[in-house]
């Protein structure tokens, strides 16, 4: 395939990462996948990709280091994939604040610290495309999984944020928001249980919240195959739409969004003639 592109894609030892590196490598174009331990990523390499070991937890010095040898091997990189992330479970109270910090670490700092990795090298061509794994949990706050939602909320405004800084350079930056996925996304190595544990809790909203996770393992709704083949039609504009800010995957997720959009207009028609009685009087 003469014309193939060129996908980094972050977090790919599993779920949507793993899922989007073999429908990309399917339609001929060429991946560099990369994890934290590439040797977990032999059945992807064997698949055809390219791997590279990839903490995005490390320092911006040596991700541009990366960076550097994963553009050395094509000369250019054409999409970037931020899928790298986890879910920290529990209270807001019950978690440290080295919890907190490490969430953030990998959620949002990682996706902020390898796409300026990447960034000059598209920069420097004029065009590329960068999709940001957020999550429905962007758009409500949930009991026991506020610290992770929190996070999406942070790489949904940062992904905004790039579409309107990038524009100007041909870069398209899109937020990928799915709903629940039948992936291992909530198994236990994809997320941390709080350390400290506060019995008021038992028998409240945060205990329930992670009693239905552990039931939901597994039994998702979504098809991580199906999902990962919407987005790359998406992203290489197969479906002939523009790359929209944001993207909803699951009719879970348009169910919630939606609902989320129509209870906020709600409350702000609501409480309209109060929010708008704060204005310095007119001369």
């Amino acid at each position: 395939m003469a014309n193939f592109k060129v996908w980094f894609i972050t977090g790919t030892s599993s779920g949507f990462g793993k899922a989007l590196t073999l429908e990309v490598l399917s339609r001929g174009h060429k991946v560099i996948a990369s994890a934290r331990n590439a040797s977990k990523l032999k059945d992807l390499k064997k698949a055809g990709a390219d791997t590279l070991s990839l903490d995005v937890t490390l320092p911006l010095d040596k991700l541009k280091i990366l960076a550097e040898e994963a553009h050395s091997r094509y000369g250019r990189i054409d999409y970037l994939i931020n899928n790298a992330g986890y879910r920290q479970v529990g209270g807001l109270e019950e978690l440290t604040p080295e919890e907190t910090q490490a969430q953030f670490a990998t959620n949002v700092f990682g996706t902020l610290n390898v796409t300026r990795s990447i960034l000059p090298y598209m920069r420097a061509k004029r065009s590329g495309v960068i999709a940001n794994f957020s999550s429905i949990g962007a758009w409500r706050g949930t009991p026991a999984v506020g610290i992770y939602e929190a996070s999406k909320w942070a790489v949904s405004g940062i992904t905004e944020t790039l579409y309107l800084e990038l524009a100007e350079f041909n870069i398209k930056v899109c937020s990928i928001e799915p709903g629940y996925f039948r992936s291992n996304f909530l198994s236990s190595g994809h997320k941390s249980l709080h350390v400290k544990h506060i019995s008021d809790y038992d028998g409240t909203a945060v205990r329930r919240t992670e009693e239905r996770v552990e039931r939901t393992n597994q039994n998702q709704p979504g098809d991580p195959a199906k999902g990962a083949k919407v987005i790359v039609d998406v992203l290489t504009g197969a479906t002939g739409k523009e790359i929209p800010l944001r993207l909803a995957l699951g009719a879970d997720a348009y169910r919630i969004i939606r609902g989320k959009c129509e209870e906020t207009i709600k409350g702000l028609d609501e409480w309209k003639e109060i929010t708008s009685s704060t204005d310095v009087d007119a001369k």
